[in-house]
């Protein structure tokens, strides 16, 4: 459904394209009356609409944005004929801060953000007599999903830093390096969680799970980017982390054919031509276990290898989504499982042995050698888990092993994180 907020953040992200600055505007030239009635005062029947747009609009240039880190993660190779900077800029490191790689994505994370930032002005301004649970639940959702969106921003950018604070756009938060901003999404994340703990779920919730276990999901995320391991447990005690349940429970972006909704950019049929297609990296293939089912996600190509850009020639498709309708995995109980085995993997090995071995079960792999669970086995396990959602070269990095990524042509590179954009003021 596209709503009057939703073309609202379309203009804006066209304007963010041309004019960066973090100018996503407050918007006084683009914003219509539907816009300046959320702002100044968001009434009961525009609430459902402002939630349904900000969760549609979560999903605009999320293929890119999923490409990009899996290019540079070396889970697959993108090629586009069209745009060779798929295969050249991001592997050779040689990283444009003007290009659509890095813009459109960032323009579009901070789009969100500007939504939940007029949500937010307009709750404070309102005069509909919402209790103080249901402006709870408000809040707790709007401060979930910015949280959300700055942590995506702040994966690619890592010590360049992100503006957190950027309410007032005409006095925007300087630019906080990583640790800060991992602090800042983290206190966003934890305010929500209490607002959320109180209001219950605003309405509509397409996620799959609560805002409340998407928001302690996202916590265990951060609490283990930063090494805070008694967090990681604590926030999934509070999710909907579930040993007994299936790996791909979770929350998730929606898509449908239907009317003018969106459809999900990261399906490509089978055998794709060197026109547009994803090709698995010929080392997620090779360095598989034996019988491990999650290998499934690289399917051999039946009209032979696909031959691009001086690469070894691809043998094997992406194929994770089975249409352009299928969701996509924000964050699901495979990755959760994974972070309690990464926190108790110091303090409780044992604990970590039996969710390492969920996992390799639902892979219909046998369980680990006793005692053998370290930081090589959880980044095997997460690297098959989570092949191209956005997480090997996450991971890697915060485990200062990017050196481990293949280098696959001479003049390649690895890349450690994005620059700030070109136009992006500070």
């Amino acid at each position: 459904m596209k709503i009057a907020i939703r073309i609202k953040v379309l203009l804006m992200t066209i304007i963010g394209f041309l004019v960066f600055g973090c100018t996503i505007e407050d918007g006084k030239d683009l914003n219509g009356p539907e816009t300046a009635s959320i702002s100044e005062g968001v009434s009961r029947p525009e609430l459902p609409q402002v939630v349904s747009g900000i969760l549609a609009d979560m999903r605009d240039r999320l293929n890119t944005q999923i490409d990009v880190i899996s290019v540079v993660g070396r889970d697959y190779w993108r090629h586009q004929s069209s745009d060779p900077r798929w295969t050249g800029d991001l592997m050779t490191g040689v990283l444009d801060d003007n290009a659509f790689y890095l813009t459109t994505p960032y323009a579009a994370r901070y789009a969100v953000v500007k939504e939940c930032n007029l949500l937010l002005e307009g709750l404070e301004n309102t005069t509909t007599d919402f209790s103080e649970a249901e402006k709870g639940a408000i809040r707790g959702f709007a401060n979930t999903i910015k949280a959300h969106e700055l942590l995506t921003v702040l994966n690619m950018l890592y010590q360049n830093g992100i503006r957190t604070d950027v309410a007032d756009p005409d006095n925007l938060g300087s630019f906080e390096g990583y640790d800060a901003a991992l602090t800042s999404i983290l206190g966003l994340l934890n305010s929500a969680a209490t607002d959320l703990a109180t209001g219950g779920d605003v309405s509509p919730n397409t996620l799959g799970v609560s805002y409340l276990e998407f928001n302690r999901a996202l916590t265990a995320r951060v609490a283990a980017y930063q090494g805070n391991y008694s967090l990681v447990l604590s926030a999934l005690d509070d999710s909907f982390m579930d040993f007994g349940g299936d790996m791909y429970l979770g929350a998730y972006y929606q898509f449908a054919a239907a009317g003018s909704d969106e459809l999900n950019q990261l399906f490509f049929a089978k055998n794709s031509t060197g026109a547009n297609a994803r090709i698995a990296h010929p080392d997620f293939v090779n360095s598989a276990e034996a019988g491990d089912n999650r290998l499934d996600k690289a399917v051999l190509r039946t009209d032979g290898p696909l031959n691009i850009a001086d690469l070894t020639p691809g043998t094997h498709d992406v194929y994770i989504y089975e249409s352009n309708t299928d969701p996509v995995a924000m964050i699901r109980n495979e990755e959760l499982i994974l972070l309690y085995a990464e926190a108790n993997m110091t303090d409780n090995p044992g604990e970590a042995e039996m969710a390492i071995n969920v996992v390799r079960n639902a892979a219909g792999l046998g369980p680990v050698v006793p005692g053998s669970v370290d930081e090589d086995r959880l980044l095997y396990e997460r690297r098959y888990s989570l092949f191209a959602e956005g997480h090997r070269w996450i991971d890697l990095r915060r485990f200062d092993r990017l050196d481990e990524l293949v280098v696959d042509r001479a003049g390649d590179n690895r890349v450690t994180q994005f620059p700030i954009p070109q136009n992006e003021g500070q």
